[in-house]
């Protein structure tokens, strides 16, 4: 027994299927009104044709053209009086099929002039210019010797604006000297435009693609546009050639796209492009920028192995899958704009090699993209690319950094010494520290640089002031043996570091003018203290530094003071360094590693009998300093270290 409910859906049904067929078969119905090409109306436009935009032209618009196998003959008729018309004119004639329905396969290689790509071939009726754009073709021969190639040369403009192909659209292997105009147009059949060359622009918007289209090994000499154009099945664009500017905005890719091995030699735009499968962009090149803004990647993509000299947009785009960037190669001039990126899914990620794709990121402004910089740092940790993450949030604190110069240094006067100006001054004072110093945790090889130049800068201010004691009235200076190793060894340390800094500082001339507001003004303050005051006390003969002498091995010495212990079983140990000694210059090394790194072989301190305060001053300066180092090192490492970093930052 049939219920009121059964059917009520019955008749929801109906209508669906009815309001399916309406909207499929639309076109077809649609131009059914058009008046039918006869053999005699083609005879008729064939020897009338007409002046469009300054071409002469064959109008075939508002027609329908059966060129079906059931209408056979008329094909056969079609093709060799338009072919006979076009070939034989001196001057190019083109063909406007413009709101038209083509029933049938349509076959560009029977309306076109097919001849040899070769100096010898080329035929008399073409225009010089006409031959140079041959000449063009990577598969032009000159030399007769060689195999030679065929091609169908059509020299009219082509238009198919807003026409209805019923089957299969046959373009391939053509060179279109002329502009051609798809503009939506359906073509209910595959298209193939394999090894198509299009010599001047060429219109495809809005084009309805049903079935498969194949654009392989196409060049397209000329501006390009595919925007809001729909592909709803396979679409294969490999090693096609993009010489001008390419626009695909809008389009809908319905399944797998395949621009593998693709050249873009000018800009391309991907702009709002809806990906629904795959795209494979595989060793593809572009020479110019490409904008992917606002693009939806539904099953992800893949960019491996492709080269990119200038920028890449992806700004706003929305990320369902994976992207991977593996194998690809950023030139010095490009970058990847990230501005937006939303991971829309659990299974979105962006892939690349290691330090690659974090040195290519590019951010505009910090604000609005937090999230963007908490998911990409996410992503690449999740990834292991700890290297990625690190400089994502590297750019992201110059950013930061940007933002708080610009609140501390342009703020109204009757502002300044605010406590909030106190806070953003601070807050800009450490994070100018942590960026200069160590890339904001992100290079170890900056922080040892770092190091190595303030182990070596006290180790030869402790040896100065120790051994270079007086000029007169009896001078107490170094042998020529001492100061040749010290000066010698420091150069080459302080030389050493710089070069670690250079190498590994995004801003290494910022760095070393950190290092010299740290150093210097103290160090030149304190020796010209201690120099002009002069130093006339006991024991001015013998080394401020003491050495425990009981031990010689490696030791840490993290809680260890740089002065010498009061109570007297301890300080029977110590005794002073021994200045004639050869290799008596290292000991100085040792104590500023000591007092830096609290690390060393021997345990050297300051002795606590007529001692001046500015030889103290340094010990503790740089003791001081020593701390500071040694978190910033354990935190660089913490963060540089894959193990140690998943183990901080992974859930």
């Amino acid at each position: 027994m049939i219920t009121k409910f059964t059917l009520r859906k019955l008749r929801r049904l109906l209508i669906l299927i009815i309001g399916w067929w309406i909207l499929t078969l639309s076109p077809t119905i649609a131009n059914t009104d058009k008046l039918p090409l006869t053999e005699t109306l083609l005879q008729e436009r064939i020897n009338h044709p007409v002046l469009s935009q300054g071409n002469l032209t064959i109008d075939l618009s508002s027609l329908q053209i059966d060129l079906s196998d059931s209408n056979a003959d008329f094909r056969i008729l079609f093709y060799q009086q338009l072919q006979n018309k076009i070939n034989r004119s001196t001057q190019p004639i083109g063909l406007d099929f413009s709101n038209s329905l083509i029933r049938g396969n349509f076959n560009i290689q029977s309306l076109g002039l097919s001849t040899p790509l070769s100096e010898a071939a080329l035929p008399q009726t073409l225009s010089p210019a006409e031959k140079e754009q041959l000449r063009q073709d990577k598969h032009f021969v000159a030399d007769s010797k060689t195999a030679i190639p065929s091609i169908t040369i059509f020299r009219g403009i082509l238009n198919l604006n807003t026409t209805l192909i019923t089957n299969e659209l046959d373009f391939s292997n053509t060179f279109f000297l002329q502009r051609v105009e798809m503009t939506e147009s359906k073509i209910l059949q595959t298209a193939n435009f394999n090894e198509t060359r299009f010599g001047k622009k060429s219109i495809f918007s809005k084009v309805k693609f049903s079935q498969d289209v194949n654009f392989s090994y196409s060049t397209f000499w000329d501006n390009t546009e595919f925007n809001q154009s729909q592909f709803s099945t396979h679409a294969r664009f490999n090693s096609a050639t993009f010489q001008k500017n390419a626009n695909f905005r809008e389009a809908e890719f319905k399944k797998l796209v395949d621009l593998s091995r693709s050249q873009w030699l000018d800009t391309a735009d991907f702009s709002q492009v809806y990906w629904y499968d795959r795209v494979l962009f595989t060793k593809s090149r572009f020479f110019s920028t490409v904008s992917f803004s606002n693009t939806t990647f539904e099953k992800g993509g893949s960019f491996r192995s492709c080269r990119f000299k200038q920028g890449v947009n992806f700004q706003d785009i929305k990320l369902l899958d994976k992207i991977d960037f593996g194998n690809a190669t950023f030139e010095q001039d490009s970058s990847l704009n990230v501005a937006g990126l939303a991971f829309d899914s659990d299974s979105a990620e962006l892939s690349g090699d290691t330090g690659i794709l974090g040195r290519a990121i590019y951010l505009t402004k910090l604000k609005g993209n937090e999230a963007v910089i908490r998911n990409l740092v996410r992503n690449f940790r999740y990834s292991e690319q700890i290297a990625d993450a690190n400089l994502v949030e590297y750019k992201a604190k110059q950013l930061k950094l940007k933002e708080l110069t610009d609140q501390v240094w342009q703020v109204p006067f009757k502002q300044l010494f605010s406590f909030r100006w106190i806070e953003t001054f601070w807050s800009w004072i450490l994070l100018s520290l942590l960026l200069f110093s160590s890339n904001y945790g992100t290079s170890f090889g900056l922080v040892l640089g770092n190091g190595v130049i303030i182990i070596a800068f006290f180790g030869c201010i402790f040896w100065f002031i120790d051994r270079w004691r007086k000029w007169i009235p009896y001078p107490i200076l170094p042998n020529r043996y001492d100061i040749i190793c010290m000066t010698s060894s420091v150069s080459f340390l302080i030389i050493l570091g710089i070069f670690n800094v250079f190498r590994c500082s995004q801003r290494p001339w910022a760095t070393l003018s950190l290092l010299a507001v740290l150093l210097l003004p103290i160090s030149i303050m304190g020796l010209s203290i201690l120099y002009i005051r002069g130093r006339y006390h006991n024991l001015l003969k013998t080394s401020y530094l003491l050495m425990d002498g009981s031990l010689r091995e490696l030791r840490l010495l993290i809680v260890r003071l740089p002065i010498l212990p009061e109570f007297a079983f301890f300080r029977d140990r110590y005794s002073p360094l021994l200045w004639e000694k050869h290799w008596n210059w290292l000991n100085y090394y040792d104590f500023s590693c000591n007092n830096f790194l609290k690390i060393g072989f021997n345990d050297i301190r300051l002795r606590d009998q007529f001692l001046p305060n500015v030889v103290s001053l340094f010990a503790w300066y740089q003791w001081s300093l020593g701390l500071l180092y040694i978190a910033l090192l354990f935190w660089t490492l913490s963060r540089t270290i894959p193990g140690l970093n998943l183990l901080i930052y992974l859930k």
